[in-house]
């Protein structure tokens, strides 16, 4: 069973809004013919109603020097707003979650508190602030909510060992057995966890970021046991090998360094249940 894979969205990963921001100016100054500056990543909204309005004018020069519609930066720029939705959907959270906290500091009620959020039982708004919470966690940690419950024995790897056996699996992906098919939404895959844990450690080496924090850490081995287990289901139910080459096989084996000994019962370790 792949937990939260279809319910909860992957982690957004190392994303920054300031970085998003700079390579939205720089395309429009390279290649849109009605130049304006965007917005700053201090305002997200504004920055995402820019990319929404303007990403048609970016073009390029074809063979003939004519300038025609440049899809590839379009699809790119699409791209990184659908992103800043969801940095903006965490402002939102981040806010309204401290605005909560200030509210009961100030002595609200319960009922008090969650009138203007629509929520009329006391057990609704304190599950909507733990919600929040929750949701803001998952985020600072670059995980899904579902992997907070998990308990997963310490990792005595270091930083640079996590890289590299995330490194491999993704370049021996052709050759593992992940789910990237049968979904009507999947483009290449990319609905899968290899797929998100390729777009992390691409989105790593992107940004420069050499020395992994704990976060990046935490956040590659929930990634790595997720596709353990997207790989060992597609196995078991299809009766294939988890892995078609040596290269593959070794690369798997390596990451089961990282898998997660979950607690079950009659195991002697206590039961998460």
């Amino acid at each position: 069973m792949l937990t939260g894979v279809v319910n909860q969205p992957r982690p957004l990963g190392p994303i920054s809004a300031v970085d998003i921001a700079d390579r939205v100016a720089r395309r429009h100054r390279a290649g849109d013919a009605g130049l304006s500056d965007p917005p700053g990543s201090d305002d997200l909204l504004g920055l995402i109603e820019f990319v929404r309005d303007r990403h048609a004018k970016l073009m390029r020069f074809d063979d003939e020097g004519t300038p025609v519609p440049d899809a590839a930066a379009q699809h790119a720029e699409l791209e990184e707003a659908l992103r800043l939705t969801r940095l903006a959907h965490q402002e939102v959270d981040r806010l309204q979650l401290s605005l909560l906290n200030a509210a009961r500091a100030a002595g609200m009620t319960t009922k008090q508190r969650g009138r203007p959020l629509g929520i009329g039982s006391r057990q609704g708004i304190l599950d909507r602030e733990r919600a929040l919470a929750r949701t803001l966690e998952a985020a600072a940690k670059n995980v899904t909510v579902d992997a907070l419950d998990d308990k997963p024995e310490p990792v005595d790897i270091s930083a640079a060992d996590v890289r590299t056996i995330a490194e491999n699996l993704v370049a021996n992906w052709d050759n593992l057995l992940t789910d990237d098919e049968g979904e009507e939404d999947s483009e290449d895959g990319e609905n899968s966890w290899m797929a998100g844990l390729a777009t992390k450690m691409r989105d790593l080496t992107d940004l420069g970021i050499v020395d992994l924090s704990a976060t990046d850490v935490a956040s590659i081995v929930a990634m790595v046991r997720e596709v353990l287990e997207e790989i060992d289901g597609q196995a078991l139910a299809t009766g294939q090998p988890a892995a078609a080459t040596p290269s593959a096989l070794a690369a798997l084996q390596q990451a089961r360094r990282l898998e997660s000994r979950r607690g079950k019962p009659g195991s002697g370790e206590p039961d998460d249940a």
